[in-house]
């Protein structure tokens, strides 16, 4: 398990999140797939990336593909991985790169 990061995006259209409507111009702190989610469909933009402040909420990489592994790594740790390797060896890269955060 690893620690979970949170983005900050200033909304550019009306969105509901976690079933409450946000209007356009607010700034929310949402966790980074949503936020890549909304920054894809043009619902928001980038004010500010938390990469230094951890929330406690943790991501299951067991559960995770190859290929979202190897994305996961990228984005959250700026670390290139070789998606051939075996998912084991996928996590305990990613985990040592977290733990040396």
């Amino acid at each position: 398990m690893v620690k979970k990061i949170t983005v900050v995006i200033a909304l550019t259209s009306a969105v509901a999140i976690d079933g409450e409507i946000r209007i356009a111009g607010e700034e929310v702190e949402v966790d980074q797939e949503l936020a890549k989610d909304l920054l894809t469909r043009g619902r928001g933009v980038l004010v500010e990336d938390n990469s230094s402040s951890i929330e406690e909420d943790e991501v299951d990489l067991s559960k995770m593909t190859k290929a979202q592994l190897v994305e996961f790594a990228l984005q959250e740790y700026e670390l290139e991985l070789d998606a051939s390797l075996t998912k084991d060896a996928l996590i305990e890269a990613i985990q040592t790169a977290a733990e040396s955060q």
